[in-house]
This record gives C-alpha cells, structure tokens and sequence, in this order.
C-alpha cells in the first residue's frame, strides 16, 4: 500500500495544474509534451520551472521519507524511489503521459542522502553555465550522481533502487537523448 501511494503521490502534476491554472491549456499540447519543469519552463519561463522543480522534488523526498517511516526501514522501503518516479512519469489520471522524472529523482536522492543531490546539481549547473547547455548541465548531474551514490549511499537495497530509479528517467528521456547523441 506504501508504495502505491508513493505511486500516487508522484502522479501528482504540478506542471500540468500550473499551466493549466494560468491559462495555457495542457502543457502536454506544448514543447516536449511532457508535464515536468523544463517543460513548463518553456511555456511559463523560469519561475514556472523552478516552481514546478520545487514541487516535483519535493514530492520524491516525501515519498522517500513517508515510505521509509512508515514501513519502519525495511528494506523494500527503497522501491519508494522508482515507484515516485514512475507515477511522475505515467500517471494514471493524465492517461500514463506525464513528465521524465528528473524532478522527483533530484528530491528523492535528497531523502536518501542529500550529498547524491547537492553535490551533483552544483556542478552540473556549473558545467551548464560554463558551456552555456543546458542538456549538458542535466547530463552531467545525471552522470555524477550515478558515480557519487555508489560512495555515498550505505544501504544496498537503496543503490540498487536509486540505479533502477535512474534507469526509468533514462528510458524516459530516451527521445530527447536521441537528438543529442547522433553520430
């Protein structure tokens, strides 16, 4: 039941109730079609997105949080991180088509250590600002964070549930990748 209302909880769309509430329709009909902050951020510019990034991580260190309490730590508790994201990434009531997950990971990772977050954030926004990419700022937090949990985090059950976490972002993100990554 925990993990189901981690589901829910990450099926909740900040992005799509905010532009929906200002005016802009369904923010699936917009840019990427997805309902996650860059997104928003094209619509509403950027404090639609860090608006919409505030809520989406936050949503994945509640869930993390919650589902750790409640189950008083035991080791399935992990799964709390891939089942967040999967509800931001197909939530049932917006027809399985909601964002890619890099909100609720960001705030997920937060929960489980707040070094896997910070950490990575910081220097991939630096390494965005420096080249001026933002891709390259979202791929390069990515990739630290992949490298930095294998230190940091000191349960097995959470590495593994981070890496398949991240597994699902990447196979959300696999369209987008694809314009990036051609020979």
């Amino acid at each position: 039941m925990l993990l189901l209302a981690a589901y829910a909880l990450g099926g909740v769309s900040p992005g799509w109730l905010l532009v929906r509430r200002a005016g802009g329709g369904d923010i699936r009909q917009h840019g990427s079609g997805a309902t996650g902050a860059t997104n928003v951020g094209r619509v509403l510019g950027a404090r639609g997105f860090i608006f919409v990034l505030f809520l989406d991580a936050t949503k994945g260190a509640v869930a993390v949080y919650a589902v750790r309490h409640l189950s008083g730590g035991a080791p399935w508790a992990a799964l709390a991180l891939p089942a967040v994201i999967a509800g931001h990434i197909w939530p049932v009531w917006l027809g399985f088509r909601g964002g890619r997950g890099g909100g609720p990971l960001l705030g997920g990772a937060w929960a489980l250590q707040w070094q896997v977050a910070v950490i990575p954030a910081v220097l991939g926004i630096g390494i965005g600002l420096a080249a001026r990419n933002r891709f390259l700022a979202g791929a390069s937090a990515f990739a630290i964070s992949m490298i930095l949990m294998w230190w940091v985090l000191p349960a097995r059950n959470d590495r593994i549930a981070y890496l398949f976490a991240a597994v699902i972002v990447l196979l959300a993100h696999r369209s987008y990748l694809s314009k990036y990554l051609k020979p």
